[in-house]
C-alpha cells in the first residue's frame, strides 16, 4: 500500500534534481527574452533624428505632401479644452450649513437684545419708541437732570395736562419730548407707579451701556443697527433675512465667486428689508452666512474636457517640394519631428547600443536576484522553487507589456504597484521591494517619458511593496490600493507645485488620474491572485486560510474517521504556530500545513495509539515489527498519495513527509534487533525527506513534543519540562535532521520555552473538591439532598462558593 524505501534509488533522485535544474534554468531563459524582447521596443526602430537634435543643414521637403501638423492639433485640442463650460454639482449640505451660520448669528442678535432690555422696553402708551431709545443713550448727569425738570414741572401749578398735550403737538427735539412725555404720566398716575417707571428706565440704561460694549467686540453687522430695532422690526427683518438666503443659496453660488459678485447678488435679493440701516445689517448676515453649493465635478469636467478635445480634427499643413522643414543650426521640434516622420527622413533603425544597454541591465538585475535569492535567502525570508520562478517571470513580463503599452501618453495610469501587491502577498514585502526596484530601473530605461512623469508611479510601487509583507485578508489589498492612490496623487502635486508648470484645474485632474492608478493597481492584483496561485508553489494567505476550513473534504475526514489524530493534530497545530510566531516564520503556512500532516493516518487509523480507544492493538495481533514499521511509514506515502488525489498545493504536501524526516521508527527496530541479527536500518526509517523549511522543521518538533507534553503531569516542574524537550530537540539535531530548514540551535532554545507555555495554557490547574466528590453521585446525575438545602449546605466543610454543578 506504501511506497518502500528500497524503490527510491540514488539515480532516480539524480534524475529528478537534474531535471528540476533544467526546467529552472529554462523558466530563467525564457523569462529573460521575453522581458528584455517587451522593453526594448522603442530601440528596433529608434530615430536618428529625433526630438532636439541639432541639425547643421537645411532639410527640405522631397515631395509635396499634406502633412500633420502636431502643434496646431494640440493649440486647438487646448481651446477646444479650455472652451468647454464646467460642470457643478450641487451640494445640500452646504445650504445646510449656510442655514446653521445664519441661525446662529441671529441667536446672538437675539441674546444681544435680550441682554439690552429690548425695544420697546414699557408700555407705547406711557413713551413713545423714540423717546424710549433717547433715553437709554443720554448720560447719567442728563438722565437726573430730566428727572429733575419733571418733577419741577409736574408740581407747577400753571402746567396743566392740556397745555403740555398741545406741547407734544409741536415740533420739538427728543430731549422735550421725553420730558413732556414724563411730566404727563407722573400728573396722571400714582407716585408709585411712576417710581416704577423711573426704576424700570434706570434698570434698561445699565443694561443697554453693558450691552454696548458687548455689541461692540460682536459681529460687525450689528453695531449701532441692532438694539435700535424694534421687537416688530427685528422678527420681520429676521425672517426676511432667512428667506433671502433660501433665494440666494437656491440660485446657485459657485466656488471662488468674488466678493463684489456676491455683493451685487445679494442687493438685487427681493427679500430685504425697505430701511436702509436695516437693509444693510441683512445684506451683512447674508453676505456672512453664504456657502458656496456649487461644486466642481471635476471628474465629469474632465470627460467632457477629453471628449471635446477628442472631437478636434487633426490639424494639417501643406508643403511643397523643396520647402523648408528645419533650417540649418537650428534643433528639431516636435512639430517638425512628425513632418519629417512622415516623409521618412528621420532615419529610423535599430539603437544598438540601447539593444546593448537594455539587455545588460536586464542581465544584471537577473544576477542581482539569483545572488539574492541564493544567498540571502534568510534575509529575504523565501526559498523559491521553480513554479515560483515561473510565476515572478509572468508577473514581470505582464507589467512589461503594461509599460511598453502605456508610455508615454497614459503612464499615470501604470498599474506598477501592482508587482509589489501581488510579490508581497505570495511571498514577503522584501522580495517584494527587490523584484520592484530592479524592475523598475529596467522601466526607467526602457521608456523615453519624463523621469519626473514617472516618479508617482515609482514611489507608489515601492510603497505597495513595502506595505504588502503577506496581508490575512484581500480587503487589506484594497485598502493598500486606495492608500497607494492618495500616495501618488500627493507625489505628482508636490511636484507640480515644485515645477509650477501646470494650472490648478489641469493638476487636479492629472492627480485623480494617478491615483486612480493605484486602484487599477489593486484591482488588478485582487484579480490575478487566484490565477497566479494555481502556476505558483507558494501560497498566499487567502489561499491558506480557505484550506484551513475544516469543511474541506480531507480536514472532514480526518475530524470524523481518526478523531484522536484529530485532537493530536490540534495540540500540534498549537504548538507549531506559537514557534513560528517566535520565529517570525509564516505562521498561517504552519497552522495550515500542520492540519493536513498526518492526514495518511485516515488510511488505516486503527494502527495508530491515539485512535484505538482502549481496543487491542493491531501490531500485537501482527507480531512483525517489519510489518508493522511499513504500516506505519505508509501514513506519510498514502497520505502524499491523498493530497495529489484532491490536488493539495505541493507547498502544503511537503508537510507529509518532512513533518518526519528520515528519522527512525525506534520502538519497532528495536523489537526488529532483539529478532535478528540482520536489520537494515533504512527499513525502519522514513524515506523523508528532512525538513527544507523553517515552517516543516518547527513542525518536525512540535510533533516529537506533542507526545512528551501529553505525558507530563501538572506538578511537572519547568525545569524537568524544559530538560524533557530539549533532549528531544538534540536527539533530532544529531540525527542530521534540521540541517537544510535553517534553524539553529539558538532557535530550538527559543523554541523550548514557548512549546511549554503553551502546554502550561492547555493543561491548567483545576480546584480538587475531595470531600465533595465523595458525597456526589458518581454518575454526576445529582446532588445528595442534604447538599441541597441551603442550611446544610452552610454547615458543610467545603464553602458554597466552590460547589459547581455539571
Amino acid at each position: 500500500m506504501g511506497i518502500n524505501p528500497t524503490q527510491s534509488s540514488p539515480y532516480a533522485q539524480s534524475r529528478h534534481c537534474v531535471s528540476q535544474k533544467w526546467f529552472g534554468r529554462a523558466v530563467t531563459g525564457i523569462t529573460f527574452v521575453c522581458l528584455t524582447s517587451a522593453l526594448s521596443v522603442r530601440f528596433y526602430a529608434e530615430p536618428r533624428l529625433s526630438i532636439g537634435t541639432f541639425i547643421d543643414q537645411d532639410l527640405r521637403s522631397p515631395k509635396t505632401i499634406v502633412a500633420t501638423d502636431i502643434d496646431a492639433t494640440k493649440q486647438a485640442k487646448e481651446i477646444a479644452k479650455q472652451q468647454i463650460v464646467p460642470i457643478y454639482r450641487d451640494s445640500p449640505e452646504m445650504n445646510i450649513s449656510a442655514n446653521k451660520h445664519l441661525e446662529e448669528l441671529l441667536a446672538v442678535g437675539d441674546k444681544l437684545r435680550i441682554s439690552s432690555g429690548n425695544l420697546p422696553y414699557v408700555d407705547r402708551k406711557t413713551l413713545s419708541d423714540e423717546v424710549q431709545r433717547h433715553l437709554r443713550k443720554i448720560t447719567d448727569s442728563d438722565w437726573i437732570l430730566l428727572q429733575e425738570r419733571v418733577n419741577r414741572q409736574a408740581t407747577n401749578p400753571n402746567n396743566r395736562p392740556n397745555a403740555i398735550t398741545s406741547l407734544l403737538e409741536q415740533e420739538q427735539d427728543l430731549l422735550s419730548l421725553a420730558l413732556a412725555e414724563l411730566v404727563i404720566y407722573k400728573l396722571n398716575t400714582s407716585p408709585q407707579n411712576y417710581q416704577n417707571l423711573i426704576n424700570k428706565v434706570t434698570e434698561v440704561r445699565l443694561a443697554y451701556s453693558m450691552t454696548q460694549q458687548q455689541v461692540a467686540s460682536g459681529p460687525e453687522m450689528f453695531r449701532d443697527r441692532l438694539l435700535e430695532m424694534t421687537n416688530e422690526e427685528w422678527e420681520a427683518n429676521k425672517n426676511l433675512i432667512r428667506q433671502a438666503l433660501v433665494e440666494l443659496q437656491a440660485s446657485g453660488i459657485i466656488v471662488g465667486l468674488p466678493d463684489n459678485m456676491l455683493q451685487r447678488r445679494i442687493s438685487n435679493l427681493v427679500n430685504l428689508p425697505s430701511n436702509l440701516e436695516h437693509r444693510l445689517m441683512a445684506i451683512a448676515l447674508i453676505k456672512s452666512s453664504a456657502k458656496p453649493n456649487m461644486m466642481l465635478d471635476y471628474v465629469g469636467t474632465a470627460e467632457r474636457a477629453l471628449k471635446a478635445s477628442e472631437s478636434v480634427q487633426t490639424q494639417r499643413i501643406s508643403l511643397r517640394a523643396g520647402d523648408v522643414i528645419v533650417k540649418g543650426g537650428e534643433k528639431i521640434t516636435e512639430r517638425q519631428f512628425v513632418i519629417l516622420d512622415e516623409l521618412k527622413m528621420t532615419q529610423r533603425q535599430v539603437n544598438v547600443k540601447g539593444l546593448i544597454l537594455m539587455i545588460g541591465s536586464t542581465a544584471l538585475a537577473f544576477g542581482i536576484f539569483g545572488y539574492a535569492n541564493r544567498r540571502w535567502q534568510y534575509l529575504l525570508k523565501v526559498k523559491l522553487h521553480v513554479k515560483d520562478l515561473m510565476n515572478l517571470g509572468i508577473i514581470c513580463v505582464g507589467n512589461a507589456l503594461a509599460v511598453v503599452l502605456m508610455a508615454p501618453n497614459t503612464l499615470v495610469f501604470l498599474p506598477l504597484a501592482s508587482v509589489g501587491l501581488i510579490i508581497g502577498s505570495f511571498y514577503s514585502s522584501r522580495m517584494a521591494l527587490l523584484i520592484t526596484g530592479l524592475s523598475s530601473i529596467l522601466f526607467a530605461i526602457a521608456i523615453s517619458s519624463s523621469l519626473l512623469a514617472f516618479s508617482p508611479v515609482l514611489v507608489g510601487a515601492m510603497a505597495a511593496a513595502a506595505i504588502t509583507n503577506r496581508p490575512l485578508t484581500r480587503s487589506h489589498l484594497a485598502a493598500t490600493g486606495l492608500l497607494i492612490g492618495l500616495i501618488q496623487a500627493t507625489v505628482y502635486l508636490a511636484i507640480a507645485i515644485v515645477t509650477g508648470s501646470l494650472p490648478p484645474f489641469l493638476m487636479a485632474i492629472t492627480a485623480l488620474q494617478y491615483a486612480s492608478g493605484g486602484l487599477i493597481a489593486a484591482i488588478i492584483a485582487l484579480g490575478a491572485i487566484p490565477y497566479l496561485e494555481h502556476i505558483s508553489y507558494a501560497l498566499t494567505p487567502f489561499r491558506l486560510a480557505e484550506l484551513a476550513n475544516l469543511d474541506r473534504p480531507l480536514l472532514r475526514r480526518l475530524v470524523t474517521e481518526t478523531p484522536g489524530t484529530f485532537q493530536h493534530t490540534l495540540f500540534v497545530a498549537n504548538l507549531a504556530e506559537a514557534a513560528a510566531r517566535e520565529l517570525g516564520a509564516d505562521t498561517t503556512l504552519v497552522r495550515t500545513g500542520t492540519l493536513y500532516h498526518d492526514i495518511g493516518k485516515t488510511l488505516r487509523p486503527e494502527y495508530f495509539i491515539e485512535n484505538q480507544m482502549g481496543q487491542p492493538n493491531p501490531h500485537d495481533l501482527l507480531n512483525d515489527p517489519w510489518e508493522s514499521a511499513k504500516i506505519v511509514k505508509e501514513h506519510v506515502s498514502g497520505g502524499l498519495k491523498l493530497a495529489q488525489k484532491y490536488h493539495l498545493p505541493e507547498m502544503l504536501q511537503a508537510f507529509i513527509p518532512e513533518h518526519q524526516g528520515t528519522i527512525s521508527i525506534a520502538y519497532f527496530y528495536c523489537q526488529a534487533q532483539k529478532r535478528s541479527n540482520h536489520v537494515v536500518d533504512s527499513d525502519f526509517r522514513y524515506v523523508g525527506p528532512i525538513p527544507q523549511s523553517r515552517e516543516t522543521g518547527v513542525v518536525m518538533l512540535a510533533d516529537a513534543c506533542e507526545a512528551a507534553l501529553r505525558s507530563l503531569g501538572t506538578d511537572t516542574t519547568l525545569e524537568a519540562a524544559n530538560t524533557l524537550l530539549m533532549r528531544i530537540f538534540k536527539a533530532r539535531w544529531d540525527d542530521a535532521q534540521l540541517t537544510d530548514c535553517s534553524l539553529s540551535w539558538e532557535d530550538l532554545e527559543r523554541i523550548a520555552p514557548v512549546f511549554i507555555k503553551v502546554w502550561k495554557e492547555r493543561n491548567h490547574g483545576r480546584i480538587k473538591y475531595p470531600n465533595l466528590a465523595d458525597k456526589l453521585d458518581p454518575s454526576g446525575s445529582a446532588l445528595p439532598d442534604h447538599l441541597c438545602d441551603v442550611k446544610n449546605a452552610a454547615k458543610d466543610s467545603t464553602p458554597p462558593q466552590k460547589i459547581a454543578l455539571k
